[in-house]
């Protein structure tokens, strides 16, 4: 038998083979399918599409000019999809055992008893009556009869959920839910992610159209979360979308009127922000906890004699760069680090309020996709425990308003109450009332109080809501987990038919940047590029990019392109320093760093970087002129100190190098530093203080005998070219050996 694993895979296999355009063998995919099934229909639906294809290309190749060729032929290919979801449903239906298609077996079982189980109009549905009393003669209000009013909420919840395909009893549904003011906008809320839940199992064209209608509504809270229902929904289809162009074209038409471009914009920046949610709860969870926060004192990394420190030698961003990430505007700057991260958008209590959903409310899948909102029913028992030192109202009040918690959490907040001792309510009811009016100061500036505001707030919220449904809910493993990818929006066709202002796209490229995505932010570099080849600032993210993801030889092609245009800056200079020295090309490196000295003469850093290249080509007395120069300025430097010290050694002055290498080790040694001195004392015929040397690098924790090893392989030359008998470095190495199995 067919497992659900078997089924998604076959069935993610067929969507990537059309939307690949391999015809034919997404119809043997959708045969396997099909055959598992054992549904005689698909046979017959499945045996026509094979038909229509074979005739396509009978005519192809017959030389036949069909002008509806193009048409025809995404027609076919749209319907392999169709019926593949057909096919799949059937199949989870039998195998799955899910909650969901018991809960829709019992849906439909409760539709037949009306004696209408095909609904083709809403007076077919089984709800019928009530919806009637609401719509019609406005019996069901808001403050009457709250377990009829649920009941009827569930009902539509599940239908628009678990209906396959939306016809005209769906779509008059949801016209009448949008136009009747009997609704209240939390219900209308929750219909939405009714809507979404639907597409993700089952894809409609219909459904994509019904949350477009929510988008246009007036109402923030509705609009925004219809906007974030739509865009996930097509980012899990964006292979389909090109099948259905009224999609695009309605979008293009609301685009007019509303500013969607740059609310896509919002939505596709909080979905990537959902990446770091598990890494920012870790990394609060370690600040809070006192014993976490003990860090151990780092043993002091010493100067290693073949490289240069990277504190020293990486250049990081460019200064010259500003900020190209503006959302947060200058409000935000009013509160704390903590505060920064919430104002952003990062879903910083994700992994302290997951601890907070084994409440009975959370075992009602509606409830981690409601709205907060003090009217619920729910919520009765805290109000009920209102006393001289606990007043609930300002705790559902200040939820209500916060845009620092999403829904779900604020739940979990309020559930928690209840279990609390009288004394603890009575302090929090303190602490939270002076967080309230700090909170309202900032709420009650008008630019905060604005639409865009509290769109973007309910973008972010609902997000989250939405995250911790597919994350943590348990009823995650019946759904597509949408937050398991990249969400690159970004990078879907319908995004790129809809945005087509750069700077956007451009923004969203610097969060990616300034976040060290640098993978993905350098792609839409490249894509930027290819419109503004000569862009310096591009060009030189481009390269660092390409410089932070190990790909040196490519940032130095970004890094060389600036030159072709114009003369290159410090900045750059310097980088292209670093990317030739870790591809071993010192004599460019050389060149890059001389030309930063001309622009920044007595940098101590570039001089040192010169010497050090002078230093890798072998030219010794170069090296040391540069390094005396920096010792001339900087006296006593380790840094200094241990080049000089190594470039006598090399040329063979062992005398002076003696003299730097005790300068090294009145302060603090490290491994290298007694491996160097080993090799001078060697050198010099105290091969007992060369072992005591070499067993005091090898006792360091941090370094192993295989690093030695290498180390001495490396240095072999330099030994031998200090008198030293190649055929005694093998034996001095079996004596180590023996030294430290004592």
């Amino acid at each position: 038998m067919i497992n659900v694993s078997k089924i998604k895979s076959l069935y993610k296999h067929l969507c990537n083979l059309v939307s690949a355009r391999k015809v034919k063998d997404a119809l043997d995919v959708l045969n396997k399918l099909v055959s598992e099934s054992g549904y005689s229909d698909f046979f017959i639906q499945q045996e026509h599409l094979e038909h229509t294809y074979e005739q396509m290309l009978k005519y192809m190749l017959e030389g036949v000019q069909d002008p509806e060729r193009d048409k025809v032929y995404n027609k076919l290919l749209s319907s392999i999809l169709e019926l593949a979801d057909r096919v799949k449903n059937r199949l989870m239906e039998k195998n799955s055992g899910w909650h969901t298609y018991i809960l829709k077996q019992e849906v439909d079982r409760q539709q037949e008893l009306t004696g209408k189980r095909v609904i083709e109009t809403m007076d077919d549905l089984s709800f019928k009556r009530e919806l009637d009393e609401m719509i019609d003669e406005g019996r069901i209000s808001p403050g009457t009869d709250d377990e009829r009013r649920r009941k009827l909420s569930s009902d539509i919840f599940k239908h628009l959920w678990l209906s396959n395909r939306y016809n005209e009893a769906e779509n008059s549904l949801s016209a009448a839910i949008i136009s009747c003011h009997d609704f209240l906008w939390h219900e209308k809320a929750l219909y939405i992610s009714a809507i979404l839940l639907s597409g993700l199992r089952y894809w409609d064209e219909e459904k994509v159209h019904r949350l477009i209608d929510f988008a246009e509504e007036e109402d923030q809270e509705i609009s925004a979360r219809a906007l974030v229902a739509l865009f996930i929904l097509l980012y899990q289809y964006d292979k389909r979308v090109e099948f259905y162009p009224n999609i695009i074209y309605r979008l293009k038409l609301i685009g007019e009127h509303m500013k969607l471009e740059q609310d896509m914009e919002k939505i596709a920046l909080q979905l990537i922000r959902t990446r770091d949610t598990l890494e920012i709860g870790r990394k609060l969870q370690e600040d809070l906890m006192p014993e976490m926060a003990k860090l151990k004192p780092k043993l002091e990394d010493k100067l290693k004699m073949d490289d240069i420190r990277d504190e020293i030698l990486e250049e990081g961003r460019n200064p010259d760069w500003e900020s190209m990430f503006s959302e947060s505007d200058d409000l935000y700057r009013k509160v704390d680090e903590f505060m920064k991260l919430q104002m952003e958008g990062a879903d910083v209590y994700m992994t302290t309020f997951a601890h907070l959903k084994q409440f009975p409310f959370f075992n009602e899948m509606t409830n981690w996709l409601v709205p907060f909102h003090k009217e619920n029913p729910d919520l009765k028992e805290i109000y009920d425990s209102k006393s001289d030192t606990f007043d609930p109202d300002l705790f559902v009040d200040g939820l209500k308003k916060t845009p620092f918690l999403c829904n779900s959490d604020k739940y979990s907040f309020i559930l928690n109450l209840r279990y609390l001792p009288e004394e603890q309510k009575q302090m929090l009811s303190k602490a939270f009332l002076m967080e309230m009016e700090g909170m309202q100061e900032m709420l009650d500036d008008e630019n905060l109080t604005s639409g865009n505001f509290t769109r973007r707030t309910v973008f972010i919220q609902y997000i989250q809501d939405l995250y911790r449904f597919f994350k943590i809910s348990p009823f995650k493993n019946e759904f597509e987990d949408v937050f398991g990818g990249k969400l690159d929006l970004y990078r879907s066709d319908f995004f790129a038919q809809i945005v087509e202002d750069d700077s956007i796209t451009r923004n969203i490229a610097e969060y990616l940047f300034e976040k060290d995505h640098f993978e993905e932010a350098l792609d839409i570099f490249k894509m930027l590029l290819k419109s503004q080849p000569n862009d310096r600032e591009l060009l030189e993210k481009a390269g660092y990019c390409e410089q932070k993801m190990g790909n040196f030889t490519s940032a130095v092609q970004y890094y060389q392109r600036i030159g072709l245009t114009s003369e290159p800056r410090l900045w750059t200079l310097k980088n292209m320093g670093i990317c030739y020295r870790k591809l071993g090309d010192y004599s460019q490196a050389l060149e890059a760093y001389e030309k930063a000295s001309v622009l920044q003469p007595d940098d101590q850093t570039t001089e040192s970087l010169i010497g050090f290249c002078h230093l890798k080509l072998g030219e010794y007395n170069t090296a040391l002129k540069h390094y005396f120069k920096i010792e001339y300025m900087n006296p006593g430097s380790p840094h200094i100190l241990r080049p000089i010290a190594w470039c006598y050694f090399a040329l063979g002055e062992l005398e002076k190098s003696d003299k730097y290498f005790t300068k090294v080790f009145e302060g603090n040694p490290g491994y290298y530093d007694y491996i160097n001195y080993g090799h001078l004392q060697w050198a010099l015929g105290n091969k007992r203080d060369a072992v005591e040397l070499y067993v005091l690098s090898l006792r360091d924790l941090n370094f192993e005998m295989e690093d030695f090893l290498k180390i001495m392989e490396d240095d072999r030359e330099y030994l031998v070219g200090n008198g030293i008998n190649q055929k005694d470095i093998p034996l001095m190495l079996d004596y180590l050996h023996y030294r430290l199995m004592k």
